[in-house]
């Protein structure tokens, strides 16, 4: 059986998930992903396509943003956005829920799908409900299940020692940007806010640091001066997709040679944003929407 690489930057006392031989078939894969209504019904979607038959389940995270609760989150995005593109972005929210309600959960029809749910739901994956994926519960349950490999996308926890060290194949996650820079929250926003030309998905095994470990896969896109807030975010998690594809694709393959380095040393880490920060936005020429 082919060997993956070993990737000296990992500590001595971290899992090498690289390093574990190849079974020579599909990985059992799990996800994480977040209950986002307006990008990520699409990437799920074109995931299962391609790996639904060998996906065990999918835990869906709340949209909450880190420690915060989902309305102390959105008491922060009203203060960071205002109250013209809070609205808008909240009756598009409202309206796309209302949908899913309807569409995929009244009527059950999956042929278009306004939830990660209904997507799941529509390749017959299972759809696990856990607030807590460290638990001892939900990490029995992956055991049981026999999960070896799981892809977070967006997913709004962090991983602990134990769910890593029993995850054979180890865990990826997806952060929408050209890691190591723009580490932690809202990459895209601090993207344009710091007038890059460049904007980009990265794909990189989980360790115990928030958006750490070698980079899998990386995909760009330009960024123009006349480009929104959410002209970048649909660009990023459009590219996600195709960056969450080719990373599962390398892993079962054992095609790992091209491992990126995410050093420290040239990290950049960013949170909330404040006024000052949308001023600064708002003057290097962009707008929300």
């Amino acid at each position: 059986m082919p060997r993956l690489p070993a990737y000296d930057p990992a500590p001595d006392n971290e899992e090498r998930p690289w390093e574990t031989p190849l079974p020579g078939r599909p990985l059992r894969k799990y996800v994480f992903i977040q209950n986002d209504p307006f990008y990520l019904p699409k990437v799920l979607d074109k995931y299962l396509r391609e790996f639904g038959d060998s996906t065990v389940g999918v835990n869906i995270q709340s949209v909450a943003q880190g420690k915060r609760t989902i309305f102390q989150t959105a008491m922060d995005l009203l203060k960071m956005y205002g109250p013209w593109y809070f609205q808008w972005k909240l009756r598009s929210y409202i309206f796309k829920k209302f949908q899913g309600k309807i569409i995929n959960g009244v009527l059950g029809s999956t042929k278009r799908c306004y939830t990660v749910a209904a997507v799941a739901k529509k390749y017959g994956v299972t759809v696990d409900d856990c607030e807590d994926v460290n638990s001892e519960e939900f990490l029995s349950m992956l055991r049981e299940r026999g999960v070896e490999f799981i892809v977070s996308i967006s997913g709004t926890q962090l991983y602990k020692k134990k769910l890593r060290a029993q995850t054979p194949y180890g865990i990826v996650n997806c952060h929408g940007a050209l890691l190591p820079k723009y580490r932690g929250l809202m990459p895209s926003f601090w993207t344009l806010a710091n007038g890059e030309k460049q904007g980009g998905s990265s794909v990189h095994y989980v360790d115990r640091k928030l958006d750490n470990g070698p980079i899998i896969v990386q995909r760009r896109y330009r960024i123009h001066d006349h480009d929104t807030l959410e002209d970048v975010m649909a660009r990023s998690k459009d590219l996600a997709s195709e960056a969450i594809i080719e990373c599962v694709r390398k892993v079962e393959s054992g095609d790992l040679e091209d491992l990126m380095l995410n050093p420290q040393d040239e990290m950049t880490h960013f949170s909330m944003a404040t006024k000052e920060d949308v001023a600064k936005f708002r003057a290097a020429g962009h707008r929300f929407y």
